[in-house]
């Protein structure tokens, strides 16, 4: 009963630690550019966390499996309550001081570092290698480089499809009030209205 408290505990400690370093980011520019204030963004970040959370328990099931350990070590130790404490504690404590002193970090690499750090500490040499390397480092390394690779033929895509539709560096997406007047870059660097050819500096 002791354990299972325990683990309970460090997990919603985890909850709490990814949360606060990466619950925000995906609604800043929310914030940061005056959309919705605080409390909003916040809560559009709790919903969409939330709703993704739901949708990696149908959709990922299969990262369950990777990072339950399964592989790296002999599995009585996947039901060893002393070894997912050690786990979950690791990665909660790392995100955590990570987050506290605006250090960037990943959750994945915590935990990932957490197994590999109780693994060691549980059998040694006798460490799946194997499946550290197929399961956990490679698909790390990789990513980045099919991000790379993905980005490089995506962009000429996206580059055609603007040109088609007619959008310029000048064109402005407008969030919030309607302006009366439109705003252009006039090839000095100075802001234009372009119905009144009057630049920034000319009106202030």
């Amino acid at each position: 009963m002791i354990w299972i408290t325990l683990i309970l505990l460090a997990t919603l400690f985890v909850a709490y630690a990814n949360g606060a370093n990466d619950n925000f980011k995906g609604v800043a520019t929310l914030f940061g550019s005056g959309t919705t204030n605080y409390r909003v963004a916040l809560g559009w970040a709790a919903i969409t966390t939330f709703a993704g959370s739901v949708c990696a328990y149908f959709l990922a099931q299969g990262l369950i499996g990777t990072f339950s350990g399964k592989g790296l070590v002999p599995d009585t130790f996947l039901a060893d309550p002393a070894f997912l404490a050690s786990v979950i504690l690791g990665t909660g404590v790392t995100v955590f001081l990570a987050a506290r002193t605006g250090i960037p970090i990943s959750t994945t690499h915590s935990l990932t570092g957490a197994l590999i750090g109780a693994g060691l500490m549980a059998v040694g040499g006798q460490l799946g290698f194997t499946t550290l390397g197929n399961s956990f480092i490679a698909p790390l390394l990789v990513s980045p480089f099919l991000a790379l690779v993905l980005a490089l033929v995506l962009h000429p895509l996206f580059h055609l499809a603007r040109r088609r539709l007619g959008i310029e560096r000048e064109t402005c997406l407008c969030v919030g009030e309607s302006a009366s007047s439109r705003i252009a870059a006039a090839p000095g660097g100075d802001s234009v209205l372009a119905t009144t050819a009057l630049s920034s500096v000319d009106i202030l």
